[in-house]
């Protein structure tokens, strides 16, 4: 069995030396091949190039449209900023204008009460000279 295996081995080892000694020939056909290989590849490269200049072009196409579209929202953001403004604007304007149409009201109010604390002083120092007038005064919830 041992001398099984070395022979085996000895006969594996001489083999592989024998393959690698052998010279391949290289013939015109290996040649031909090989040039039309690498005509293939030129024609596979050229094909390759032109899909990637398409590619770009369809890209640059699309970055304008990108560009198109970010102008465009770029207006509606202004022309929305505009119209918040001036819907703070007219806020601002109702409430100084409430404010403006109401001082002549409360104007006429403080002289109005002015008057009513007049007659009312005037009225009971009244009462005090004419009891039938001071009488009225109760009747009416005014003493």
């Amino acid at each position: 069995m041992k001398n099984l295996f070395v022979i085996l081995l000895f006969v594996s080892l001489t083999a592989g030396a024998f393959g690698q000694v052998q010279e391949v020939p290289f013939t015109l056909d290996d040649r031909d091949r090989i040039m039309r290989t690498e005509e293939q590849i030129k024609s596979t490269n050229e094909k390759i190039e032109s899909l990637r200049n398409e590619m770009n072009a369809k890209f640059d196409a699309v970055d304008q449209r990108f560009e198109t579209m970010e102008s465009k929202f770029d207006l509606i953001y202004w022309l929305f900023g505009v119209l918040f403004a001036l819907i703070l604007f007219f806020i601002g304007f109702i409430m100084w204008d409430r404010r403006t149409a109401l001082y002549p009201i409360q104007d006429k109010t403080r002289d109005l009460d002015d008057r009513v604390v007049k007659l009312e002083s005037l009225a009971r120092a009244q009462a005090k000279k004419d009891p039938a007038f001071a009488e009225l005064l109760k009747l009416a919830g005014l003493l």
